[in-house]
């Protein structure tokens, strides 16, 4: 059973808006906002150019209050007064929020993205499976368009994957459109909140989608997220409190994670990257060390990603696993890793294992960590 929940809940004292997925009772997937705060990032907006970076090129941009970084600024002879760009990232300490020139409207299916480009696939799909959709794109007349089509796509049909390239083309076009005349500070297209969204990334939609916010039923009622909806109604249990997800939180905002076997990891995060050590604790090593060492491997790699997913970590990751000698293991842990990160809606690569055993991964960069999210709303 795949249950979507929506709720809020307590970390330190402090309201957290939350959305969590859990597979069997399993908290699978995860994202947070301290309530009352947006994010910003994927809005739309209008500035004017302040500051030229010269050294390592780029500029801040003007907008409203704030002044955004856009590392992908390329100015003309003479800088436009008028500045349309997507927000990116978030401030974050003392670094400014982030952006990108390049102007883009997302859907469960597609991107769609200002000027031309062509249609690119996410490396995920097959190629029969960019062979249909493909062939579906030739019949909108789009093909010269700037459109990324995403891994979701795979479960679409015709009909809804026309329906939704053909929505969000008009989107971008009426945005452009006013950015025009637009006076600076303007937000031009806003998200939906990260809850909706968030339900919009799934690869495979919920069975049950549950909460117990009136405004939060509202947006899936809005959405037309059809029957799977439900409002939770309890007065002695939280719908937080019936997940068990404060003491998952608590968890993922310590160091360890425990296996069933009784093995661990440790996670921590370094400015430079994330270091995971995978250490063998209770378990049992048996009559055959090797073979324990093994399936505690195995058993660490599918936790690893779990943990780097509801962390939300990025940037190099390095992975210590358990004496890693037999040289068919090392191929089995390298093969069965590069399988499982397929399952990030995000793009986590792994590299490759080091002579002294070590795995490297890289993740994109996202949103901001939990921990950054749980602590900055502190500060």
């Amino acid at each position: 059973m795949r249950d979507y929940i929506v709720t809020e809940t307590e970390v330190s004292g402090r309201r957290f808006l939350c959305a969590a997925l859990y597979e069997d009772q399993k908290l699978a997937a995860l994202k947070i906002r301290p309530r009352g705060e947006e994010s910003s990032v994927g809005q739309i907006r209008t500035g004017y150019v302040s500051d030229r970076v010269r050294n390592i090129g780029g500029a801040f941009v003007t907008s409203g209050k704030e002044k955004y970084f856009l590392p992908d600024y390329r100015p003309e002879k003479t800088d436009p007064g008028h500045v349309v760009f997507t927000v990116t990232k978030d401030a974050l300490g003392n670094k400014s929020p982030v952006g990108s020139t390049a102007v883009e409207i997302p859907g469960r299916y597609a991107v769609m993205r200002s000027g031309s480009g062509g249609i690119r696939y996410s490396k995920k799909l097959t190629a029969e499976e960019k062979r249909v959709l493909g062939k579906w794109l030739g019949e909108t007349g789009l093909s010269s368009m700037n459109l990324l089509v995403r891994t979701n796509a795979r479960r679409a049909d015709k009909a809804s994957f026309l329906a939704e390239v053909n929505e969000i083309a008009g989107r971008l076009t009426e945005v452009l459109r006013k950015a025009e005349t637009a006076e600076n500070g303007a937000v031009l297209y806003a998200p939906a909140p990260f809850y909706a969204e968030m339900l919009q990334d799934l690869y495979q939609l919920p069975d049950r989608i549950l909460t117990d916010l009136p405004f939060v039923l509202n947006v899936f009622r809005e959405a037309d997220a059809g029957e799977r909806v439900s409002f939770y109604e309890n007065r002695t249990l939280t719908l937080a409190e019936l997940y068990g997800l404060p003491h998952d939180l608590e968890k993922l905002c310590g160091r360890a994670a425990w296996l069933k076997c009784g093995a661990y990891l440790v996670i921590e995060k370094t400015e430079a990257f994330v270091s995971i050590d995978v250490n063998s604790g209770k378990c049992d090593k048996g009559r055959i060390p090797e073979e324990t060492y093994r399936k505690i491997n195995l058993e660490a790699a599918e936790e690893v990603v779990r943990q780097v997913m509801l962390r939300n970590l990025s940037g190099m990751i390095l992975v210590d696993f358990i004496n890693l000698s037999n040289r068919d293991h090392r191929e089995e842990l390298v093969n069965v890793m590069k399988k499982l990160v397929r399952r990030d809606h995000l793009h986590m690569d792994v590299i490759d294992l080091t002579p002294l055993g070590i795995m490297e991964i890289v993740r994109q960069k996202g949103e901001k960590s939990l921990e950054e999210i749980i602590k900055n709303s502190f500060t």
